[in-house]
């Protein structure tokens, strides 16, 4: 069965024989059959603990019955992994599946659920309902269900309505069984050429079918921008990081080219910056861990946008983060240092390789990371984390997804950070709720109001309100407040006179 380490090497293979994207995901999907479902995953290698943590997402009862009963640790039926048939496997739920397959593949593919990738119009080159299938292209599927779209999958494109989802298990269904399971069908810009759509017989704009690249992204398409962009005067650190410098980059590029300035790599930039397509040919490599940069502000700030938190909220999670880590996903306790006799990067290091073990990195007391996490659960937690994305334990972008998901759990911390009204409550709710310092006096919390106070100031002003790919709406603190305002306004005159 196709393991997490078995499905890189595979994707890296089939790249260096040149086999297409879409070729390369049908191939994915056939050895997937038989991988576990577990709600809220995407890829994550499946282990007791993984399942363990996806609980709190789960929106009914059954799916927690999913969890527990189909794993023979949770279950009581095993003590260990050891002779589970998913032992070292990815695991995945219906949209998680289709994420980690166009994830390999380096193909930008937006949204979190069914119904938000169905809706981010910036993902498909085309689609629509089932009965107009393309039958011979791998194809998204969804399923329609009075307001959303509830259930996700791939069709093979073996001619025949073939159909790979995630259910119980990654199996085999059919787009045209009477009644069909399936409504509605896409295909993601940059999984195909627009000759091969014209050859099957959609009628595809070229500037349609290139994927967007945006601050947020990583991996290796973000390489070949900054190299492109280096080309044209820019001084960019290529890391794979598409932070407010190559942000800044871009946008320069624009203005040059009389372009509009928004920062966004779209079909217009792309045709100038990058007439060879050489993003594109990069996009087939699997994607690569994230290196901690000194974009990491933005990129924390920009992830946690994206997971919902308005702008104070945002901002008193990195004042908090700024007073325990300075923001530095590598950061040690100092005592840890002195009495390991290890650096930061040696710790790090360390950890890493299996040299300092699991057990003594989760139970050794000394605080790690961006929120500094020292209990041994979540420490546990951490490292499993890193494990299932296959990134270092100090690896940035790896630490904000561990953060969000934390965050996530804390049922009464994360609607104040959605719905903060300022930063002092923000700030103060982060240190009372989930960084539980020892001294949480009026001097610790005016620190960290500071700091958030920092980050709030330096968040990029985007004028007028714009609308991400996964449907996130950003806008200024000063428009967010006037929204909130009028909000407030409309809410008390329809109670007035409800």
């Amino acid at each position: 069965m196709l393991t997490a380490k078995n499905a890189e090497a595979l994707v890296k293979r089939l790249t260096e024989e040149k086999a297409s994207k879409a070729s390369i995901v049908r191939e994915l999907m056939e050895q997937s059959l038989g991988l576990p479902y577990v709600y809220a995953s995407y890829g994550q290698i499946c282990t007791p603990e993984w399942r363990r943590s996806r609980i709190p997402y789960c929106p009914q009862q059954k799916y927690v019955g999913m969890i527990n009963n189909n794993c023979p640790v949770l279950s009581g039926k095993k003590g260990s992994c050891a002779g589970c048939q998913w032992d070292g496997c990815p695991c995945f739920d219906c949209e998680g599946f289709l994420r980690w397959l166009f994830e390999l593949i380096g193909v930008p593919f937006y949204g979190a659920g069914a119904t938000t990738q169905w809706q981010t119009s910036s993902n498909w080159v085309a689609k629509g309902e089932i009965s107009t299938l393309p039958r011979n292209l791998v194809c998204c599927v969804y399923k329609w269900r009075t307001d959303r779209m509830s259930h996700a999958g791939m069709s093979t494109g073996d001619g025949n309505g073939g159909v790979i989802h995630c259910s119980t298990i990654v199996q085999r269904g059919n787009a045209f069984t009477d009644p069909s399971p399936w409504t509605h069908w896409g295909i993601p810009a940059g999984l195909y050429s627009t000759e091969e759509l014209k050859k099957a017989g959609l009628d595809v704009s070229e500037s349609k079918n290139v994927p967007i690249l945006r601050k947020g992204n990583s991996g290796p398409a973000v390489k070949v921008l900054q190299n492109l962009l280096n080309q044209w005067g820019a001084n960019l650190n290529v890391d794979g990081v598409f932070g407010s410098k190559t942000e800044a980059a871009v946008k320069d590029f624009q203005s040059t080219h009389k372009l509009t300035a928004d920062g966004i790599v779209g079909p217009k930039t792309r045709a100038i910056l990058d007439p060879l397509g050489l993003i594109s040919e990069a996009g087939s490599a699997p994607s690569e861990a994230t290196t901690a940069s000194s974009d990491a502000e933005d990129c924390i700030a920009t992830r946690l946008l994206g997971a919902g938190l308005n702008p104070y909220g945002v901002a008193g999670v990195i004042g908090n983060l700024k007073v325990e880590s300075g923001l530095n996903p590598k950061n040690l306790n100092g005592n840890g240092n002195k009495a390991l006799g290890m650096s930061d990067d040696q710790y790090t290091e360390a950890v890493d390789s299996g040299a300092y073990t699991s057990d003594q990195f989760a139970n050794d007391g000394y605080a790690y990371g961006l929120a500094q996490w020292c209990y041994p659960s979540r420490k546990a937690n951490l490292l499993n984390f890193a494990k299932a994305a296959g990134a270092s334990i100090g690896d940035l972008d790896m630490q904000i997804g561990f953060l969000i998901d934390e965050l996530r759990t804390y049922k009464t911390l994360w609607p104040i950070l959605q719905n903060a009204s300022s930063v002092d409550e923000a700030a103060i709710a982060v240190l009372e709720m989930f960084e539980k310092p020892a001294n949480q006096g009026e001097a610790a919390k005016e620190k960290r109001i500071a700091k958030a106070k920092e980050t709030l100031d330096r968040m990029p002003d985007h004028g007028s309100a714009a609308i991400d790919p996964d449907g996130t709406v950003r806008m200024t603190v000063q428009d967010f407040d006037e929204v909130r305002a009028a909000l407030s306004s409309i809410a008390s005159i329809l109670k007035k006179y409800e």
